[in-house]
């Protein structure tokens, strides 16, 4: 495991027994490399430099500063999070920890403690990505389903049943190498006049009433059935 540890100036400014980052950092140099830093400016740094597995943030008071911070990471390069701190802005800290991925500790966060919050945080962090990710498989689903349910409307336009409609959307889509969803945009995006052209859709059917790949079309208007 590779941590890094921001020690901002205001947590080593008031030093506490059994708070000390020399402590932290011995403590997390037992499962692997740590790297402690002392601005937010060179954590961004080098975090587009390295990839780490945790990150600690030791501050005497949250300010929006390095709540930026953690956001950003969250953003570009997704971690397990640690944050202790003595001063925080209640609305601010909800706002930070609405994703569920960030593991804060108010006030001390004595050493003999910082094993067991890593790995709550770690499974925090787990559960809160796997949510997310399940949470974005059903949207791209929606998404699709909506996109086909459209583009099947405007096939069917051309006096196809629904079925119909469906099969050659599929079967184009086979064609072409691309997702029913893929298909299903490029057949709205070339019959919408609000969006700009792109390649045409190919959407015309052999004597059998099979699709097929044919010449390029500008709109569904073209086509022959």
């Amino acid at each position: 495991m590779r941590s890094l540890i921001f020690c901002d100036p205001s947590f080593s400014a008031v030093p506490v027994v059994d708070c000390d980052v020399v402590q932290y950092q011995a403590c997390l140099a037992a499962f692997g490399h740590v790297t402690v830093l002392t601005s937010a400016s060179q954590v961004e740094q080098r975090l587009h430099q390295q990839t780490f597995d945790t990150l600690l943030v030791l501050t005497n008071t949250l300010d929006n500063q390095i709540q930026g911070l953690i956001q950003r990471t969250l953003t570009s390069k997704p971690m397990v999070i640690v944050v202790n701190a003595k001063i925080w802005q209640q609305t601010a800290l909800t706002n930070l920890l609405d994703c569920g991925r960030i593991t804060f500790i108010p006030e001390m966060l004595t050493v003999n403690r910082l094993t067991s919050v890593i790995s709550l945080a770690q499974a925090r962090f787990n559960a809160a990505s796997k949510t997310l990710a399940e949470f974005k498989k059903l949207d791209d689903e929606i998404r699709s389903i909506k996109l086909l349910s459209q583009a099947k409307l405007i096939v069917m336009q051309q006096g196809f049943d629904e079925a119909k409609a469906h099969q050659i959307i599929q079967q184009q889509a086979m064609q072409k190498g691309l997702s029913l969803a893929q298909m299903s945009a490029q057949i709205i995006a070339v019959t919408s006049p609000q969006k700009s052209p792109l390649a045409a859709v190919t959407l015309a059917v052999s004597n059998d009433g099979a699709p097929h790949v044919g010449a390029v079309i500008p709109n569904l208007n073209t086509l022959s059935f």
